[in-house]
Parts: C-alpha cells; sequence; structure tokens
C-alpha cells in the first residue's frame, strides 16, 4: 500500500490553470492531475537515451504488429481459398468407390499448389 503525503504547493498561474484544464479533460482531481504532472517532470529529464528506447520498443512492436497482420491476411486467404476451391470443385465422394480417398488426397494436393502460387503473389 502506498503512503500518501500532504504537501502545499505554489504554481505559478499558467501552470496551474494548465493543471487544472488536464485534470479537466481526463476527468481526474487536482490532486490527481498535479501528482501525474510532477511524476513526468523526471521522466522527461531522463533525456533521449530513454526517448530513444521507447522509440526502439514500439518500432520492434509495430513490425510485430504488421507481420501478425501480413500472417492473419494469409490465414484468411487461405480458408477463402479452400472454401471457393471446395465448393467450385469437389462434388460429393461415392462412399461405395475405393478410389475415393486418392481422388480427395489429389483434391488436396491441388488445393496446396494453388495455394502457394496465391502466397507467392
Amino acid at each position: 500500500m502506498t503512503t500518501k503525503r500532504q504537501l502545499t504547493l505554489h504554481f505559478d498561474a499558467d501552470v496551474a490553470a494548465a493543471i487544472e484544464a488536464e485534470g479537466k479533460r481526463r476527468g481526474l482531481t487536482l490532486s490527481r492531475a498535479a501528482n501525474d504532472a510532477i511524476r513526468q517532470a523526471p521522466l522527461d529529464e531522463t533525456g533521449d537515451g530513454l526517448a530513444s528506447t521507447i522509440k526502439a520498443r514500439l518500432d520492434r512492436l509495430d513490425k510485430r504488429d504488421h507481420a501478425r497482420a501480413r500472417e492473419l491476411a494469409l490465414i484468411k486467404a487461405t480458408m477463402l481459398l479452400f472454401v471457393r476451391v471446395w465448393f467450385e470443385y469437389a462434388g460429393p465422394l461415392d462412399d461405395s468407390d475405393p478410389d475415393a480417398g486418392a481422388d480427395a488426397e489429389v483434391r488436396f494436393q491441388s488445393f496446396m499448389s494453388m495455394l502457394a502460387e496465391q502466397i507467392e503473389k
């Protein structure tokens, strides 16, 4: 549990107005808005080291996000292609036909070939 200490602070008029406006904008009490603003000051003073570290981490996250988006697009394309091929070319298999399993394997290999062509595009 964090302990809180009461302090009396005197701000310049423009700083006090800015803190009040920020508190109202974010729906915070004046005390919480001032606490957040004062807490942020040491972070800003750490300089470019922290900023460059944060930027590098955000860039990595952005790259991961783009990779995930591409993977999801490929999965979606795969499923849509499969459904299209299934409904266009695959009629019902005759259960009494002993070659039905071989036909299904040929259809699946054809699907995989078409999928590889689509991914390369």
